[in-house]
């Protein structure tokens, strides 16, 4: 046994230590110290002798890829979200890391690859790339190929929330109003009563609510690319939202009437499944026959939860009904409520505190 010296240049840069052990020689890693160097080989002669040594894999971040992309990605991910991913992997991923063993890969150098594309990429780009470099080392390592996860050392980019657009009740209603003249009614209806996605909205079918006991079940959604109905976003997407007594009579009317019978909730007239881009347009119109301002569909959700929120609705509650994964994500993105809300909130604390 020894610790091999590295040298540059004549000049030593680097220890690690070499252990034999029937036949075979086991490196460590590059350590800066000799010390260090040799508590990795007191590890590793102690592990060797009771049977515990762990020899990790020297596939290089391509062929974990290539994994990920063959047995794990076709089961989580859309068609359009599995060709995003092989995307973002053979145009930025590839060219830093593609060639170098998993093993060898540190988290200073994840970190600087990500601060280095901030240049050029969106936030929500980075967040993808690192998100899926994460995901290739924790499937690596739930299948004992690795011991460590270097992305657990890099500081995770944080989402940056823009300012969100919502209506107050007054123009929510105004839009409704108007909006019940129109064959995407429905579809507007349900993402401003139970804050749905677009996808959901569109994917949701008949057999999905339960009139008995007046459920809603958010259990798949529309891929338009696909054209068919198919998973949901995420795991915490799929819940269960109660239904009022009004809601349940607005739900029943619109099955009694909805004309051809058929499963999907939302449709066009044929019984076809509708376009989001004709819901679109039909909302810009909307928005300019009832006067109020024009936001995106998907901020009917946001106007969904920020109601809520006005109403002093707990934000567990708030988001379960949104299917977030944590609270803390609901809070950064609805920490615009209105400032009468706050006004309010501080009336009643001077009104509580004085008496």
């Amino acid at each position: 046994m020894a610790i091999e010296r590295i040298r540059k240049n004549g000049k030593v840069v680097a220890y690690r230590s070499n252990v034999y052990y029937k036949g075979r020689r086991y490196i460590g890693k590059r350590r800066q110290t000799k010390e260090e160097a040799k508590l990795d080989e007191l590890e590793q002669k102690r592990d060797l002798l009771t049977g515990n040594h762990f020899e990790e894999t020297k596939k290089t971040l391509n062929d974990g890829f290539d994994d990920y992309l063959t047995l794990v990605a076709p089961k989580r991910l859309s068609t359009h979200a599995f060709n995003s991913t092989k995307s973002y992997y053979k145009n930025h991923i590839k060219p830093a890391f593609g060639h170098r063993e998993m093993i060898s890969i540190k988290s200073i150098e994840i970190q600087k690859f990500l601060v280095d594309k901030e240049s050029e990429l969106a936030n929500s780009s980075i967040i993808k790339l690192y998100t899926l470099m994460n995901q290739i080392y924790k499937t690596m390592i739930q299948w004992g190929e690795l011991k460590n996860n270097p992305l657990e050392g890099v500081e995770k980019p944080q989402p940056n929330y823009k300012e969100i657009q919502t209506w107050t009740r007054d123009e929510a209603q105004k839009f409704l109003k108007i909006a019940k003249e129109y064959q995407a009614y429905m579809a507007f209806w349900l993402a401003l009563n139970f804050g749905l996605r677009f996808s959901e909205v569109l994917g949701l079918e008949w057999v999905n609510i339960d009139f008995t006991n007046r459920l809603l079940h958010v259990r798949q959604a529309y891929h338009e690319v696909e054209k068919k109905i198919g998973r949901l976003k995420t795991k915490s997407a799929y819940r269960t939202l109660p239904i009022s007594e009004q809601q349940f009579k607005t739900l029943k009317e619109h099955k009694e009437s909805q004309k051809p019978n058929i499963s999907l909730v939302v449709s066009t007239k044929n019984g076809n499944f509708m376009m989001k881009g004709n819901i679109r347009h039909s909302m810009k119109r909307i928005c300019e026959r009832a006067g109020v301002k024009r936001i995106t569909f998907h901020e009917l959700r946001h106007t969904h939860a920020t109601l809520l929120l006005e109403m002093n609705e707990h934000p567990k509650v708030v988001q379960q009904r949104l299917g977030h994964a944590k609270a803390e994500t609901t809070l950064n993105i609805y920490s615009h409520v209105r400032p009468q809300v706050h006004q309010d909130s501080a009336q009643r604390f001077s009104d509580f505190f004085e008496s």
